[in-house]
């Protein structure tokens, strides 16, 4: 019986802890868990596949705009945000005026956006954009990490063709 307990009890750690491992906090894994928003229709709203672009594969969510991914993270100590975004290789040369990638965080009160990014294939921005975001401000507190896809230009609507990536979100600390 004393085993059947601690093998329980072993399961709900690895459980509980399983995207948290190494000071990481792997937002991919979690996408189930992210509240999920779009206006757009269809059943590929979120998806994840598998994006290569000059010669760089990268596992990546599609959030076509506008769309917005939110995670509900606590935040460690020493703590970063890390993500790429692109658009898809396949729409750079189909009709459209790119998508424009934002970050923002929220602790309940207010909302800070971290990062806007607008990216347009026509006006070259072919290529894997790479950011890392410091969150010491946020460390210790629960906080949503909010992931905007938007059409481009800013405050643009058209929206054809916009096929927007995430790859590889995730917090993780330097402890």
């Amino acid at each position: 019986m004393l085993g059947v307990v601690a093998c329980l009890a072993v399961g709900l750690w690895v459980w509980t802890h399983q995207s948290q491992v190494g000071n990481e906090i792997d937002l991919m894994a979690r996408l189930a868990d992210a509240e999920k928003r779009t206006n757009v229709g269809g059943g590929s709203q979120f998806g994840i596949e598998s994006v290569t672009i000059d010669g760089v594969a990268k596992q990546a969510i599609l959030a076509h705009p506008h769309s917005r991914l939110t995670y509900t993270v606590t935040v460690p100590q020493d703590a970063w945000f890390e993500v790429s975004f692109a658009m898809t290789p396949d729409t750079w040369d189909l009709p459209g005026d790119g998508a424009q990638f934002r970050v923002g965080i929220s602790d309940g009160r207010v909302y800070e956006e971290l990062l806007r990014q607008y990216v347009n294939p026509k006006r070259g921005d072919r290529r894997w954009f790479s950011v890392r975001l410091d969150l010491a401000a946020y460390e210790g507190r629960q906080v949503k990490l909010i992931l905007n896809t938007d059409p481009g230009p800013p405050e643009g609507h058209d929206n054809a063709n916009d096929r927007a990536v995430w790859a590889g979100p995730r917090v993780y600390s330097r402890r």
